[in-house]
């Protein structure tokens, strides 16, 4: 395929850098000029804040929105806020996403970049879904980068990435035309301690069940760890009817530096936390195609060694700082 005309892309995020949002040297320009060697004939939205330099950007629409701020999910132990940019993101994909007239649609943060086209025959590999959980028109393609099957060494469901997405730009903006959230107020009542049992919940899991919620509305997580066997399934039912999960290099997706070498996520233990390719083709043979191939047995002994040494002896860690911070709770509250 060498005409992309029916694919629009939007690069959302800052320029450069923006208030606490520092940036890689060039990344925007590298992100821009990539779109326009690997879809040719796409549409290229830049979406982003006031006051960026844009100087020799190329793009074909500019989309400006106002900074909503940070916002303040919840306060720490200690009764500091926690700052997260999550308005930051809906705001700038969001309506990025509103001034597409194409079919079909990339979300694609500004820091990243491409390196090839493979997601656009990717979403049209897995034809078969199920009569239930199947809540897009079509799947949606995303990166397996911090789309987790593990944290803190448990399963945990909806840990769904927000790299990355393409699909039809109808399904793009049911993913991404959400609510802000709003500020918690009350370093008591909206404490880490008291809200969560374990750990909050990601702010890519949020904003997945956000979007999960406008078809279902039992689906949800209290905390990181709400891990049931019915939530957990419910989850991989999501995954695989609405997505399509696979790694950058299969993607053609690529990374800033911050994302790369020693960073956390580049580590074998970051990365054999998060779901695999052959992973999601598992359950969507379990769930939507029986007669689609197993892996080889050889490379689920080899993902298992890994997440033996890597994965599973963090479980024991997250016990005892889970058994000390309630003790903690239950002695004196915010420390």
């Amino acid at each position: 395929m060498s005409d992309f005309s029916d694919i629009s892309v939007v690069v959302q995020g800052p320029v450069q850098s923006f208030q606490d949002r520092e940036q890689e040297p060039g990344i925007t320009q590298k992100c821009l000029e990539s779109v326009r060697q690997h879809l040719p004939g796409s549409t290229l939205i830049l979406s982003t804040w006031p006051g960026q330099e844009l100087a020799g950007l190329d793009y074909d629409r500019l989309v400006i929105s106002e900074d909503p701020g940070s916002n303040v999910r919840f306060f720490g132990r200690d009764g500091a806020p926690h700052r997260f940019n999550n308005n930051r993101q809906i705001v700038s994909t969001r309506e990025g996403l509103r001034e597409v007239t194409t079919k079909y649609a990339v979300k694609l943060r500004s820091d990243n970049y491409l390196t090839g086209n493979n997601f656009v025959a990717l979403q049209r590999e897995y034809p078969k879904r199920t009569s239930t959980h199947c809540f897009l028109k079509e799947r949606v393609v995303v990166s397996n980068v911090f789309t987790r099957q593990y944290a803190k060494g448990f399963r945990v469901p909806f840990h769904l990435s927000d790299f990355f997405y393409f699909g039809l730009t109808e399904d793009l903006r049911t993913l991404w035309d959400l609510d802000l959230f709003e500020d918690a107020q009350d370093p008591i009542h909206d404490n880490e301690g008291a809200l969560y049992k374990s750990y909050p919940p990601d702010c890519t899991q949020m904003f997945w069940i956000k979007a999960l919620q406008k078809f279902d509305t039992s689906i949800h997580v209290n905390e990181l760890l709400d891990r049931s066997a019915s939530r957990l399934e419910q989850s991989d039912l999501c995954f695989a009817n609405n997505l399509v999960i696979a790694s950058p290099a299969d993607l053609g997706l690529g990374l800033c530096q911050k994302f790369l070498g020693t960073a956390r996520i580049s580590r074998t233990k970051g990365q054999c936390a998060q779901w695999q390719h052959w992973e999601w083709q598992e359950i969507y043979r379990r769930y939507c195609d029986p007669d689609f191939p197993k892996a080889p047995a050889s490379v689920k002994a080899n993902l298992f060694l890994k997440r033996l040494v890597h994965v599973h002896p963090v479980k024991l860690e997250t016990i005892v700082k889970l058994y000390k911070n309630r003790r903690s709770s239950e002695s004196g509250g915010i420390k």
